[in-house]
């Protein structure tokens, strides 16, 4: 018995693209990037999204109010064109610290900052973005030291099958932080237990009493 081939996710994804694109886009919508998944008998689809930049908002941003709206859109779409033999979820989301990366705008936005990409073969390349060259990605490998020659890397963009930001973050300060984040919570939360108390204590209030003449009836 012939074994099963594979499903070309990378060719569904793109489908997908060229699906929601243009609507997203005619909603204020840039299409970061379509992931696609299949497991348990159903395709998972993975959608990024964010506002498209603008004079007052260069850097993006969404709500996520926004990530609904965009959400009923893809959802309405993709059920109207029936592309999937089989079931399939969709799942709709912001970027996230580990933006998705697709056209070349998307990379020159980000020029100097660490990258993650996956590229075509199966290897991975992790480094700094030093510029877009045409349709050239130029990278420094991580792990090159000032003191060794750098030595950039060179990529065509149609050669990156996934690529993300790699931010660097200190997990012990994101601990700290947290840490003390949920100790000034509770500092609030019993702050405002004793202003509530308070408030809501009587007042011992001098009550006078009616003056008698002390007499009998």
């Amino acid at each position: 018995m012939a074994e099963a081939r594979r499903p070309d996710v990378k060719r569904i994804a793109q489908q997908v693209i060229k699906l929601l694109e243009a609507d997203l886009v005619a909603g204020g919508y840039d299409l970061l990037d379509v992931r696609v998944f299949q497991g348990g008998g159903r395709y998972q689809i993975r959608v990024f999204v964010d506002l498209l930049a603008t004079d007052e908002a260069p850097g993006g941003g969404i709500a996520l109010d926004e990530v609904a709206r965009a959400a009923r859109t893809a959802g309405m779409l993709l059920e109207e064109a029936d592309i999937f033999a089989d079931p399939y979820v969709i799942e709709v989301s912001s970027p996230g610290i580990r933006r998705p990366l697709r056209k070349l705008e998307h990379y020159q936005a980000v020029c100097g900052q660490r990258l993650d990409l996956k590229v075509a073969g199966s290897s991975r390349l992790r480094g700094i973005l030093q510029e877009v060259a045409g349709d050239e990605l130029v990278i420094l490998p991580h792990g090159t030291t000032e003191e060794a020659e750098p030595e950039v890397v060179r990529l065509k963009l149609d050669r990156v099958f996934e690529g993300n930001l790699d931010p660097e973050f200190d997990a012990k300060a994101i601990i700290n932080a947290d840490r003390r984040r949920r100790k000034d919570t509770k500092r609030r939360e019993r702050q405002e237990r004793a202003g509530r108390r308070k408030k809501s204590r009587p007042k011992n209030r001098r009550q006078d009493l009616p003056e008698t003449d002390g007499g009998s009836t």
